[in-house]
C-alpha cells in the first residue's frame, strides 16, 4: 500500500482501547462515554 505522498506502508500497528486520543467522530461520537478504569482490560 502507498500513501497520499507516496510512502510505502509496510506494517499496520493497531491498539484496542477506548482511550483513543484523536477525537475523530469514529471513536468520540456526541455520546461517547468512557469505560470506569475498573472495567478496561489490563495488559496482564
Amino acid at each position: 500500500m502507498i500513501d497520499p505522498f507516496g510512502r510505502r506502508i509496510t506494517y499496520l500497528r493497531v491498539s484496542v482501547t477506548d482511550r483513543c486520543d484523536l477525537r475523530c467522530v469514529y471513536c468520540m461520537g456526541e455520546d461517547m462515554h468512557f469505560l470506569p478504569k475498573a472495567d478496561i482490560l489490563s495488559l496482564e
